[in-house]
C-alpha cells in the first residue's frame, strides 16, 4: 500500500505542468501610462500563475542583455512593456506593448493566455 502511494504521489507530481510564467514590466519612474497602469492594475495585480515583476527600465537586470544578445527577448522599444516570460525556458513568450486602461489590458493578457499557455481563460 505504501509502495501504491509513494508512486502515485510521483506520478502526481511529475504530471504537473513544468513551466513558470512571469509578466515582466519594464517601468520607467516619468512614463504616465506606467503609472497609470500601476494605479489602475498593479495593487490589485493577483493572477498566481503569471505573477507580476516589475523592472525599472534604466536598470534592468544583466540576463536581459544576455537574453537579448542570444534573442531570446526583443528589445525594448517604449515603456510599459509586458512580456509574459517563460522563466524554466528563458525566453519570451509574447508581449504587450503600451497601456491604455484596465479593460484593454485584461483582454490582451487574456489573448496571450488562450494562445500561447494553453489556458481557457486568466483565471484557469
Amino acid at each position: 500500500m505504501i509502495k501504491f502511494l509513494l508512486i502515485s504521489f510521483f506520478v502526481m507530481m511529475f504530471n504537473v505542468q513544468a513551466y513558470a510564467f512571469e509578466l515582466l514590466m519594464f517601468n520607467n519612474k516619468h512614463c504616465i501610462y506606467c503609472k497609470k497602469f500601476l494605479k489602475e492594475v498593479g495593487l490589485e495585480y493577483n493572477i498566481s500563475n503569471l505573477p507580476l515583476i516589475i523592472i525599472d527600465d534604466n536598470n534592468q537586470p544583466k540576463w536581459f542583455d544576455t537574453a537579448y544578445k542570444e534573442k531570446r527577448i526583443k528589445p525594448l522599444r517604449a515603456t510599459p512593456v509586458f512580456i509574459v516570460w517563460n522563466e524554466f525556458e528563458k525566453y519570451e513568450v509574447d508581449r504587450i506593448i503600451g497601456y491604455g486602461d484596465k479593460d484593454r489590458f485584461y483582454n490582451q493578457l487574456n489573448e496571450i493566455f488562450v494562445k500561447f499557455l494553453n489556458q481557457s481563460d486568466l483565471n484557469s
